[in-house]
């Protein structure tokens, strides 16, 4: 069975989304009507379907795209290049998605539509948003105009270069060591920490052997921590925190079974009651260096 990948479509009103879609398909210039609400369109390219979502943008239902954001695997963010006067709605309602945890880790293709009578260079709006400075995604900026329906091709052949699946599921230990890691770099910091700074901070314990820094799963894994409530993203600040909920799971001894480091976190906590030779056996698997980063993420707070 061939992949399917679930794409959010969204931009503005009368930015040309549907049109570009339907042009794409039917290989020639079809103008269409303003979206009103939500649409689906399903479309195959190399080997692969697409899913397509429209979420309409009229003001009183852009409110909804959050609903999508979980489920969808890429978004196609569509910018109508003729149109000045919507420029700062479009940068708040991109910085919105751009800032929104549910789309970490997933492609970001930024269409500049209308190419054919745009009023103003791509780069001057891209700049605007500020999307070149940011590392957390993939994403590219497409120059497209309905009337040349090949230009859309160009982005699902981005899409389709993109790791738009999960290639790095997480192990069950593996997710669990990643996530006390990152509850315990939270848990020090009352005011939470922006992502870029979570991510050097999770590459230098990588640093102690115990967690191959990758990321992708770090990422996925921020994602799927968020939307169970474990931790908490502040939009207005763009800060990550642990929420109670989280902190509860960091003192639950069961947070982490089967590994030298669960040995080392029962050994060093104040209840544990191994004998000196165990004590021994366990430390000594453990470089100096190691121990020390260690035992600073496994001591209850």
């Amino acid at each position: 069975m061939r992949a399917t990948t679930r794409v959010l479509l969204y931009g503005m009103e009368r930015s040309g989304k549907s049109t570009l879609v339907n042009s794409y398909q039917k290989g020639q210039f079809t103008p269409e009507m303003t979206s009103t609400a939500h649409k689906s369109y399903d479309t195959e390219f190399e080997n692969r379907n697409y899913t397509i979502i429209e979420v309409g943008g009229r003001k009183e239902v852009r409110r909804f795209v959050e609903e999508y954001l979980e489920h969808i695997d890429a978004i196609i963010f569509v910018i109508d290049g003729s149109d000045e006067t919507s420029f700062p709605t479009v940068k708040r309602e991109f910085i919105s998605i751009l800032n929104n945890p549910l789309t970490i880790g997933k492609p970001l293709a930024i269409a500049f539509n209308k190419i054919d009578i745009a009023k103003v260079h791509p780069s001057i709006i891209i700049d605007q948003l500020g999307i070149l400075n940011r590392y957390d995604r993939q994403h590219r900026v497409f120059s497209t105009t309905s009337k040349i329906p090949k230009s859309f091709e160009e982005i699902l052949r981005w899409l389709n270069e993109c790791e738009v699946e999960d290639k790095y599921p997480l192990e069950d230990r593996m997710s669990r060591l990643l996530t006390i890691y990152i509850f315990d770099i939270l848990a020090e910091k009352k005011q939470g920490f922006p992502l870029l700074t979570l991510l050097g901070q999770m590459q230098i314990i990588s640093q102690t052997g115990q967690v191959e820094y990758n990321r992708d799963k770090i990422l996925g894994l921020l994602r799927k921590l968020r939307v169970k409530g474990d931790l908490a993203y502040d939009e207005q600040s763009q800060l990550w925190s642990i929420t109670e909920q989280g902190k509860a799971k960091l003192d639950d001894p069961d947070l982490i079974k089967g590994t030298k480091y669960e040995k080392l976190r029962a050994i060093l906590d104040e209840k544990g009651a191994a004998q000196q030779e165990e004590q021994k056996e366990v430390i000594d698997e453990f470089d100096i260096d190691e121990l020390a980063e260690l035992y600073k993420k496994t001591t209850k707070k």
